[in-house]
């Protein structure tokens, strides 16, 4: 049987609503019937129709049985994995309950400083004690790279006793990292490799991709459906192989972590992608791969703008890249990619993914078009014109050239949980020095933490946040948005 198009959850959506059932049930606009929504308009009367909730034969997300259950297998067997589950959560609770299912108050797990700030609340939540490595870095780009094989090998070698290794594939810029390798070094101590795999649910849909996490031998990996495919913002997946994660536990920390009022928008979002991708994978990769390649040479040939490439492969933690993440580095421009990115959506109406000190990153995905990247690179073009006009606009890059945008990471004094859980007091930023965090403080985007719960704060800290903030960067984690303020523990 050719199961390419089906679509168990939407089949069932679409037979609701042709039921056209009386809905004494919730949510509150009963498919649309509420008047006077300006939201109606917008979003159209099927949005509503088909926001309906866990109903007779519309299956249970948290005891899967039914439609549910068999999208999931689906997905599983197109992705790759034993057993895959929805989240409607975002990729953020699949990292949670992939920690809270490998650890216990207390026991170690060992992570990257790149690592998005929601693993930083898996950890908190787990109670687990995180041993921090940094991954390889680039002075040129001012970005973390991959983690090389002998960097596991070596904190696994001073902490025998972790019970599991977290690692992001790919980073935010597409950076990939040797998992083969590191998994047979992880799985010499019998734990679990799990992975970050936001920016990677494309992989396995064409060749000239790197392979996925599962494929490269790791136990479990969360995928941002959303991020670099079709379904809606929140929608993902987590896939699982092999028996070294209690699957039992696992569920039960999604059960913990997913809201009990399932969005069927979102599943339904997932059932279609999956269909999608299944039928028209690696034609609509293709495109995406052919695009990025003809933004990237074009990009090259605009002076003064670097693009992070294939010359990077084979240096330290640069086992591969993604082709469809275009970092463009700013610095012979002497202007930040935060002025950039503002500029860029001022006079041009083009919005990147993100921005950094130094950077400006692209996402290519089917559904970008030739007149999209036509557009950028005119932009492109236009930006470098009007800074030679407009000379003044590279002042404020004296303040950043030479920032660190990587810092060192703290000294932790106290467990993540304790300082989360612990009385707290407001300090001046300038003020904390030696002081000992109670918040987690990041930069967002990437959402990389500067400084978490537990660590200590240093005056190179200190520098950094003040010089971030001064250049507006958005924070996040932080109880005082504004920086002017730091939580600290009594």
């Amino acid at each position: 049987m050719n199961t390419t198009f089906t679509t168990p959850i939407i089949d069932a959506l679409k037979g609701y609503i042709e039921d056209q059932t009386v809905r004494f049930h919730m949510p509150g606009h009963k498919g649309c019937q509420v008047l006077k929504n300006p939201a109606l308009a917008l979003l159209g009367e099927n949005a509503y129709r088909t926001d309906v909730t866990n109903v007779p034969g519309m299956d249970d997300l948290h005891q899967p049985h039914g439609i549910i259950r068999e999208a999931e297998r689906l997905a599983a067997e197109l992705f790759g994995a034993e057993q895959t589950y929805f989240l409607i959560n975002g990729s953020s609770c699949g990292l949670q309950a992939l920690i809270m299912a490998a650890c216990n108050p207390g026991d170690k797990i060992l992570v990257p400083r790149n690592i998005h700030r929601s693993i930083l609340s898996g950890i908190i939540l787990s109670g687990a004690i995180p041993v921090f490595f940094l991954p390889e870095y680039s002075r040129e780009y001012g970005i973390p790279l991959g983690t090389s094989p002998e960097t596991v090998d070596r904190c696994l070698a001073g902490n025998p006793d972790a019970k599991a290794v977290l690692l992001v594939y790919p980073t935010y810029q597409g950076v990939i990292s040797d998992v083969k390798t590191i998994a047979q070094v992880v799985h010499r101590y019998n734990i679990p490799l799990l992975i970050d795999e936001a920016h990677g649910p494309h992989f396995c849909f064409h060749e000239d991709l790197p392979i996925t996490a599962l494929e490269a031998g790791a136990d479990a990996s969360v995928q941002g459906t959303h991020k670099m495919l079709a379904s809606f913002t929140q929608a993902s997946m987590l896939h699982v192989k092999g028996n070294r994660l209690d699957r039992q536990r696992l569920e039960a920390s999604l059960k913990l972590l997913q809201s009990t009022s399932t969005s069927y928008l979102l599943l339904a979002s997932l059932d279609g992608t999956r269909a999608q991708m299944s039928g028209y994978g690696r034609e609509l990769m293709g495109s995406a791969l052919q695009l990025s390649g003809f933004l990237r040479k074009e990009i090259k040939k605009i002076p003064d703008y670097n693009v992070l490439g294939e010359e990077m492969i084979g240096g330290p933690g640069v086992f591969g890249l993604d082709p469809t993440k275009i970092n463009i580095s700013l610095k012979n421009l002497r202007i930040s990619g935060l002025w950039a990115e503002q500029w860029l959506r001022k006079h041009h109406q083009i919005q990147v993914e993100m921005s950094d000190v130094f950077n400006l990153l692209l996402l290519v995905t089917c559904g970008n078009w030739l007149s999209d990247a036509n557009k950028m690179l005119y932009a492109l073009r236009d930006m470098i014109q009007h800074i030679r006009l407009h000379p003044e606009v590279t002042g404020p890059y004296t303040e950043i050239q030479d920032v660190n945008p990587f810092p060192f990471i703290p000294e932790m004094m106290v467990p993540p949980r304790e300082a989360f859980l612990a009385s707290t007091t407001p300090l001046l930023l300038e003020e904390a020095m030696g002081s000992i965090s109670a918040e987690v403080i990041t930069c967002y985007p990437p959402g990389i933490p500067v400084i978490c719960p537990g660590e200590k704060f240093s005056q190179e800290i200190i520098a950094y946040l003040s010089v971030m903030r001064t250049l507006g960067i958005h924070f996040q984690g932080c109880s005082d948005a504004g920086l002017k303020t730091v939580l600290t523990l009594k």
